[in-house]
């Protein structure tokens, strides 16, 4: 479980891995949105006959392709908040600690 930490990875292979889920998470939403159309077709011209042909199949991988469109995008957004979390970190003074208050005393 060690190697699914993102706060372990190199900031490059965050970065990466935040397009390629991107990318995954774009394309099983088109995949999703061309199958719901083909499938309301379907049972728009066939009626009882597609359900009882397959329909009921094609509902099956629409939930499916759903689910890991949204497994795509939630791992996009975690790869994201980790590197947003870097990047603030990386912009924050080094003399300016969470410890410390405004005028750096401690007070």
């Amino acid at each position: 479980m060690r190697r699914l930490d993102v706060t372990r990875w190199p900031a490059v292979l965050v970065f990466l891995a935040a397009g390629g889920l991107a990318v995954f998470s774009a394309y099983a939403a088109m995949n999703l949105f061309a199958e719901a159309v083909a499938n309301l077709r379907f049972l728009g011209r066939f009626g009882y006959e597609a359900v009882r042909v397959g329909a009921l199949w094609q509902v099956v991988t629409l939930t499916l392709w759903s689910l890991l469109a949204l497994a795509g995008f939630m791992g996009f957004k975690i790869c994201e908040t980790e590197l947003m979390q870097r990047y603030r970190a990386w912009t924050r003074p080094p003399n300016r600690r969470a410890d410390q208050g405004k005028d750096g005393t401690g007070r």
